[in-house]
């Protein structure tokens, strides 16, 4: 079944390959190979403006139902010339940038399950596998992915930890940018002539409500630009924040105490404010009566496991599956403490994860 020597051998390789979010061409081309390995037959579809490679889909026609596989291989920074080491039953980066377990556990993954497939010679469903670009900055690329494409009886995102939680629940996420603009003046000689657009931007942070709203929504600021020299009062600063919830109502509720607190505050400065606020995905739940939650179930199950659905706080592609229609559940493969240089992939649970999934689609060609 599962061949767990190469399974781990190819999560080796797909990590050692850079793969930023908008720079995956290096590790496209390597998984195009191995596909093309199989007799299989890849082809883009859908790539972001700024991006430097397309999604990569393949199709492996069968009988009904119809499944999407999904993983993405783009990953955060520090990402560049990772390098695997593993320790027992695990394996982490040198500690100098983060592994990307995030997503090529779950790549390396569905390479694993299409070998198994091609080599067994078995009835199986019909099967769309997709690799998306740029998910870890918005889900840019499975957002611009032809709609056509996006088309099946369920689905199966491959982008989370534990083998036996399974998210069927996740929130919508709308992005909010504002520049306020102050007055420029000689920090030394006329600072009473400017209007600090930092010192404005610093009351309107403090005064705004973020971090855990309640047990639904989420809010946070994440970048702020400005300034050009300690002798100049800063005339411009730029904020990038979000919000995140399940329910609609509290997001857009969170989104405008936001605005409204650098619109009071940058009034009492007299600073010019600008605001653009864009919905990047919005929430999804996939209901216990679905049938892929009952296929998933019955699966974790047989494996030895006791299954359990789950809500997450983060995004995944698996928001634009369901938002197409597509009932689709986020699986578990092994990553853990991702984001941060402590990022760890746990061997037993890419092949348990593997084996759970391949357990699903054989169910399936009964």
């Amino acid at each position: 079944m599962i061949n767990k020597i190469r399974l781990i051998n190819t999560f080796k390789k797909l990590v050692r390959i850079d793969s930023l979010s908008y720079h995956e061409g290096r590790v496209m081309a390597f998984i195009k190979k191995e596909l093309r390995s199989l007799g299989l037959k890849p082809y883009e579809a859908g790539k972001p403006k700024e991006g430097h490679a397309a999604n990569l889909v393949v199709d492996l026609p069968g009988r009904r139902p119809r499944i999407i596989l999904n993983a993405h291989v783009d990953t955060v920074t520090p990402g560049k010339n990772i390098k695997p080491v593993q320790r027992g039953n695990k394996i982490f980066s040198d500690g100098a940038t983060v592994l990307g377990a995030d997503d090529k556990t779950g790549v390396a993954v569905i390479l694993e399950i299409l070998r198994v497939l091609k080599k067994r010679k078995k009835p199986h469903p019909s099967l769309r596998v997709i690799f998306t670009v740029a998910e870890e900055i918005g889900l840019v690329g499975a957002r611009a992915l032809p709609k056509k494409l996006l088309s099946a009886d369920f689905g199966i995102t491959l982008d989370h930890g534990e083998i036996n939680r399974i998210i069927n629940k996740a929130p919508a996420q709308v992005n909010l940018m504002a520049t306020i603009t102050g007055r420029a003046a000689h920090a030394g000689i006329h600072p009473e002539r400017g209007i600090n657009a930092i010192k404005v931007a610093s009351v309107a942070i403090a005064n705004m409500k973020f971090g855990r709203i309640d047990k639904e929504t989420t809010s946070n600021i994440g970048v702020i630009k400005g300034g050009k020299a300690t002798n100049i009062v800063p005339d411009k600063v730029e904020i990038r924040g979000e919000a995140r919830s399940h329910d609609p109502a509290k997001l857009w509720a969170q989104i405008k105490q936001m605005q409204k607190v650098l619109s009071r505050t940058s009034s009492k400065y007299k600073a010019k404010l600008k605001i653009r606020t864009t919905k990047i995905y919005g929430s999804f739940e996939v209901h216990k009566r679905q049938k892929v939650v009952k296929l998933v179930l019955a699966a974790v199950k047989r494996a030895g496991f006791k299954p359990q659905l789950i809500p997450t706080g983060g995004g995944s592609d698996a928001n634009i599956l369901n938002a197409a229609g597509i009932p689709t559940l986020n699986m578990g493969v092994g990553m853990h403490r991702v984001h941060t240089k402590q990022e760890f992939a746990d061997i037993s649970e890419m092949v348990r994860g593997a084996e759970i999934v391949l357990d699903i689609i054989t169910e399936c060609a009964k």
